[in-house]
């Protein structure tokens, strides 16, 4: 028997509430009725939808149908289609950051508890249990994909090696994976337009491009400068939802991000992270932040550096700005790690005026099934990350997907460290968050352009974050801020 039909057995009994003796005897529990599917387009995140609708079809006599929305349409079409009741949609595989706009107003059904069951909550890590498929009290949501950013860095050239002492002669201190920023980029400099392997490489690939998911990219920059240790509270002030994204710590790393751009290919101000996906295997640069979906993809057949990867936590800030106290603090140990939960992944909701709510629930239970997103984990392509424990015990999964068992080991080490510190900083999750997103998209690819400076964007931003906290009402979005972080005054 093959892994994949394995694999479908097992999910089959699990998810489907059958077993194979009762598949047999054609048991077929939503026959006739079509479950509408909507996401992103693209296989990532879609394209296992594609891949294994066919067979909860199959189990249970239902359809699925799979609309896909460019990454700038599908917030609009999803949430204009729940706030007018249209039925459009019945189960929503969407970004978590959007629970604010989905789940606060009740547009999407309240998980049932047998549901839950099914998909073994109590193996999903805590900061996605708790954090990111609730509102409130309430859980609207399962856990598809762990989204965090984190580093991906060529070992072969920056763990020692021939550059060793030339490095060590210029910058006063060893080659080694960086832990600060400021380290991240005098490798970056120093790698910068030398010949490797017969052709010159860069020293950064970092997503810049408007209007896609680059921004993420900048606010890793700005967690290690702008969060402090010890309070939750990043994009505003828990006191009254002041923005600090024009603080200096964000000023840094807007600066910073801009700097990236001279150090990367000519043309990366235009690349998302699926260009960069593309190119990072091909050797072209030292350094590439995104998220885990980089690890299987190193090991691909056609990839130049399979086996050549490190994986590290995100650097942090050798100072980061006080807010509170206005001044920048030297941290204890020289570094304020601060790991970015970008994202924070993407989950399954179902919308509450769905007309086959026990269908799209069923799929949903089927495509998050711990069975299945351990296998869609290892696999390229699919768009997720880890979010369970199993997915980082199942080492042998990882070995057989390509990966020796010490980078096996280096990528789910660097993944769990970021998604577990103490001082990770939890992305936007508010009433409004594409909005408030949106502006800081405009003005950030402003000044990579060169139109404004790093202060102007930023105060543009910071600007424009207070008339929509105001619109939408600053105590509600105060609140709702504060929950989401988890601020107890």
């Amino acid at each position: 028997m093959n892994k994949k039909l394995l694999v479908l057995l097992i999910i089959a009994a699990l998810v489907v509430g059958v077993v194979p003796t009762s598949m047999a005897q054609g048991d077929k529990p939503f026959q006739g009725q079509k479950v509408v599917v909507v996401t992103q387009v693209g296989r990532s995140i879609g394209g296992p939808i594609e891949d294994y609708a066919p067979e909860w079809e199959a189990l249970t006599g239902g359809e699925v149908e799979l609309q896909q929305f460019a990454w700038d349409d599908l917030f609009e079409k999803t949430v204009t289609a729940l706030s007018t009741g249209s039925g459009s949609f019945d189960m929503l595989v969407f970004p978590a950051g959007w629970a604010g706009d989905y789940m606060a107003p009740g547009y999407l059904e309240p998980i049932p508890q047998e549901i839950l069951d099914k998909v073994d909550m109590d193996d999903v890590i805590p900061l996605y249990r708790e954090r990111i498929i609730a509102w409130g009290d309430t859980i609207y949501a399962l856990p598809y994909d762990g989204d965090s950013h984190m580093l991906y860095y060529r070992k072969d050239l920056v763990d020692g090696g021939e550059y060793a002492a030339e490095f060590e002669a210029e910058y006063g201190y060893p080659l080694a994976e960086p832990v600060t920023w400021s380290q991240y980029y005098d490798i970056a400099e120093f790698f910068n337009g030398k010949v490797v392997d017969g052709m010159p490489i860069y020293g950064v690939m970092e997503a810049q491009k408007r209007a896609t998911q680059a921004f993420w990219v900048y606010w890793s920059h700005a967690a290690g400068y702008g969060k402090i240790p010890g309070n939750p509270c990043f994009f505003f002030s828990c006191d009254d939802m002041t923005p600090q994204v024009n603080n200096p710590g964000w000023v840094r790393a807007l600066e910073e991000y801009m700097h990236s751009t001279s150090l990367g290919p000519p043309d990366q101000i235009n690349w998302d992270v699926a260009d960069t996906r593309v190119m990072y295997p091909q050797g072209l640069s030292v350094f590439n932040i995104d998220w885990g979906d980089v690890g299987p993809i190193t090991l691909a057949e056609e990839s130049l550096v399979k086996g050549k990867v490190g994986f590290a936590p995100l650097p942090g800030g050798d100072q980061y700005w006080d807010y509170e106290k206005g001044e920048w603090v030297t941290p204890e140990g020289g570094v304020n790690t601060a790991p970015f939960i970008a994202f924070g992944g993407w989950v399954i909701g179902v919308a509450a005026d769905s007309d086959v709510k026990e269908a799209a629930l069923d799929f949903a239970a089927f495509m998050a099934s711990p069975e299945m997103v351990k296998v869609l984990a290892v696999t390229p392509d699919t768009g997720i990350n880890p979010a369970r424990y199993s997915q980082f015990e199942a080492l042998d999964l990882w070995i057989e997907a390509g990966f020796d068992e010490e980078s096996a080991r280096d990528y789910l080490d660097a993944i769990l460290t970021g998604i577990a510190h103490p001082n990770a900083v939890l992305d936007l999750r508010i009433t409004g968050t594409k909005e408030y997103q949106n502006t800081l998209d405009v003005e950030i690819t402003r000044a990579i352009a060169g139109e404004i400076s790093a202060q102007e964007a930023l105060d543009n931003v910071a600007a424009a974050w207070n008339e929509i906290t105001d619109r939408y009402g600053r105590e509600n979005q105060l609140a709702q801020y504060r929950a989401s972080v988890g601020w107890t005054g």
